[in-house]
């Protein structure tokens, strides 16, 4: 691939799946707002980020060349996120609004919820910083800080997150939560896009698409031991979608905050220090934010990336250290309405049950594949899905799994 740039700092893009506009970018305020006051931008080069793992967006990291006031010279990169160049996508971004609400979260709710903490005397980051592009082209895009050369890193994916990772990971999420739960104490309600999002009767048709079992329960159907399981929820499809835009309708007699909702390891990333422990946690990819139960990303989070061993087995336990520090959180950020309890945290996680069983039939099996044992999927969806769900370790996770949730009848959701 070869790209240049002029002496304006303009990047000059020959890849066919980069944006057209891409060559007329200009990043003088965003380099100025990472390193300070330079002499000029000597170069850009864009490359692909996505890596396979990103579905709905194309990220293009952006290399910059900088020469200094001193005129040496000094690297520094963005992560450009823009609309994909296929058409369906693209429109389905559109009509959800993603990229609105994403811009939304990086320049307006992420700062403020940060600030909430520093003015109660704690700094704390949840996030990639945010730039913005020199110029409008009219077109969706987040910009942000690239966090690898910073050494932050995803945790491996095909093992799920070990306990340590998880109460990292659990305390971050608990005090976004929180801060979330303040705002809204501070300045009212999130707006439509938050409060409703995706989950629209004007969305129904797209919810029936992303949400439709039938893949799934033709393979659950012959698991071992799993004919009762099967038979509860063989015509789950008939009503799924009903059940699904009633629960996530906000109740104001519960306990809310904004969620993630796209808590799994990939949009984590962690820094470590020499000896391997984690030094800090910080989230990406805000676009499906959800107001409402944090049951919601708590079943995301632990049945989509803790380690098979303990998703079941710490499950209460992670609740209970979540909890906890939900709590601590709230206390330090002066909330003034009444403080959750854990009962009626667990409540709330009976209460959604359909979203513990999204979780392990739609985005396990996604988190569980190993592409590299399936070099030749990419462009055949049927085939991407029976690889999902005839992939041995996602069935071995699932004979455990199933009967977990139905034993807490959480797949008492007709």
């Amino acid at each position: 691939m070869s790209e240049t740039t002029q002496a304006n700092g303009h990047a000059e893009a020959s890849d066919a799946n980069l944006p057209p506009w891409l060559p007329r970018i200009s990043l003088q305020n965003a380099v100025r707002a990472q390193i300070g006051d330079f002499e000029k931008i000597r170069s850009v080069t864009p490359q692909p980020a996505n890596a396979g793992d990103n579905y709905s967006t194309l990220m293009v990291r952006l290399l910059v060349e900088v020469e200094l006031l001193d005129h040496s010279s000094k690297s520094v990169s963005f992560v450009l996120k823009v609309q994909p160049n296929n058409e369906v996508m693209a429109a389905i971004l559109s009509k959800l609004r993603l990229f609105q609400k994403e811009e939304q979260m990086y320049h307006n709710f992420l700062p403020q919820f940060e600030k909430l903490y520093a003015e109660a005397g704690k700094k704390i980051r949840f996030a990639p910083k945010a730039y913005k592009l020199d110029q409008d082209f009219g077109v969706d895009y987040v910009l942000l800080e690239d966090l690898k050369p910073n050494s932050f890193k995803n945790a491996n994916r095909l093992a799920g997150l070990d306990q340590e990772h998880m109460l990292q990971v659990l305390a971050k999420l608990a005090a976004f939560h929180a801060a979330s739960a303040c705002y809204v104490e501070h300045n009212g309600l999130f707006g439509e896009d938050f409060a409703v999002g995706v989950f629209s009767e004007a969305n129904r048709q797209l919810l029936q698409e992303f949400n439709a079992s039938g893949v799934f329960l033709a393979q659950l159907k012959k698991w071992k031991n799993c004919q009762k399981i099967y038979d509860k929820l063989a015509d789950s499809d008939e009503y799924l979608v009903d059940r699904l835009l009633q629960d996530q309708q906000v109740s104001t007699r519960e306990f809310n905050v904004l969620n993630h909702g796209d808590c799994w390891n990939y949009n984590i990333m962690f820094l470590y220090d020499a000896f391997g422990k984690i030094k800090e946690t910080l989230f990406v990819d805000f676009q499906v934010c959800k107001y409402g139960s944090p049951a919601n990303d708590l079943y995301y989070l632990i049945l989509s990336s803790a380690a098979p061993n303990i998703k079941t087995k710490q499950f209460d336990y992670f609740v209970r250290y979540y909890y906890d520090q939900l709590v601590d959180n709230l206390k330090l950020l002066q909330y003034h309405r009444p403080l959750p309890k854990l009962k009626n945290l667990h409540a709330a996680l009976f209460r959604n049950g359909l979203a513990a069983y999204l979780v392990v039939s739609k985005v396990l099996p996604v988190v569980m594949l190993d592409k590299n044992e399936h070099p030749n999927l990419e462009d055949d969806d049927a085939k991407v899905k029976v690889a999902m769900y005839t992939n041995p370790k996602y069935v071995q996770v699932m004979t455990e799994v199933l009967p977990w949730l139905d034993n807490r009848g959480l797949l008492d959701w007709k």
